[in-house]
C-alpha cells in the first residue's frame, strides 16, 4: 500500500495546497489525522512497554518494537487522510 514514500508525501502536499479544501480541512487531512495516528502509535508503544497490553517489550528491544510499529502508524495515517478526503469530496459545492 505504501511502497513509495514520495507518492505519500506528494499526496499530502497536494491535499494541503488544494483549493477545493478549506484551510481547516487541509490541516485536518495533512496534520491532525496523521498526528493522531502518531500519537496512537506512541500510546501503543507505551502500553507495550509498561505491560498494559500484550507481552511487555523486553529490555533493550524498544528499537525492534518501534520498527514493527511505525509502518502501521504510517499506513493508518495515510488511510485516515484518504478516507477523510473522500468524505469531504462528497460534499455539495
Amino acid at each position: 500500500m505504501l511502497g513509495n514514500w514520495f507518492a505519500l508525501l506528494a499526496g499530502w502536499a497536494i491535499a494541503y495546497t488544494s483549493r477545493r479544501l478549506t484551510p481547516a480541512e487541509a490541516k485536518w487531512a495533512v496534520l491532525v489525522l496523521p498526528g493522531t495516528a502518531a500519537a496512537a502509535g506512541l500510546v501503543w508503544l507505551w502500553g507495550r512497554q509498561s505491560g498494559r497490553w500484550g507481552e511487555a517489550i523486553a529490555q533493550g528491544r524498544m528499537g525492534d518494537a518501534v520498527s514493527q510499529t511505525w509502518p502501521w502508524v504510517v499506513r493508518g495515517a495515510a488511510v485516515a487522510s484518504a478516507l477523510y478526503l473522500v468524505w469531504r469530496s462528497q460534499r455539495r459545492s
